[in-house]
């Protein structure tokens, strides 16, 4: 079975795109229209550095933002024994992301996750991220170039978590500086939501 959606580029232009070209098993997308009724679009991976065309890297789809978190836990789940990846991929939490892959930091690669304002390039948020997943397991459930959401499956209790909320502040200054304003408050934050949030403005 082919599946095939127009989509518009531009306000005058419309070219096909064939799920084939993402490399997207029709096996993988057959799990995502069963959960998600929206548009399915291509998703590019863009190369923040240079003028090289972006390439197609997979799917994504449009979501309501109430429900963003549920359904990306879900695909993830879904997608997961068949070796396919899925991340909330835009900061208004309104498109799902669905790319080739088995390990969860291939998220922050594809999306060139970075702190260029500090110096921090996407290898060392890749190592960061990795060096407090050893520590305190979560699941990367969505990243842009300059923000990471993650739900911990082990959270840091007592002590540990003002010294972790320490290190964050640290490696993101933003987090604190322009969102809770302290460190009591980050991690006030953490324990509400249960996420480890980075962004880098």
């Amino acid at each position: 079975m082919k599946w095939k959606k127009l989509f518009g580029f531009g306000k005058s232009k419309e070219i096909e795109f064939e799920v084939e070209q993402s490399g997207i098993s029709q096996e993988a997308l057959a799990m995502v229209k069963r959960s998600i009724n929206g548009k399915i679009h291509p998703f590019y991976k863009m190369d923040l550095y240079t003028e090289k065309p972006a390439d197609i890297a997979g799917i994504y789809v449009e979501v309501k933002q109430e429900e963003a978190d549920r359904l990306v836990l879900k695909l993830k789940e879904e997608l997961k024994s068949i070796n396919y990846l899925a991340f909330i991929c835009d900061s208004d939490h309104q498109k799902i992301g669905i790319i080739p892959g088995s390990d969860q930091f291939d998220i922050i690669r594809v999306q060139q996750t970075n702190g260029d304002n500090y110096d921090i390039s996407n290898e060392r948020v890749i190592s960061k991220l990795k060096e407090w997943y050893r520590r305190y397991p979560f699941i990367i459930i969505g990243a842009d170039y300059d923000w990471v959401e993650a739900n911990f499956e082990v959270f840091p209790e007592g002590k540990a978590l003002r010294v972790f909320a320490t290190e964050i502040y640290k490696f993101c200054p933003d987090i604190v500086e322009q969102g809770s304003g302290s460190i009591n408050g980050l991690v006030e934050e953490m324990r509400e939501t249960m996420k480890l949030i980075l962004w880098w403005d």
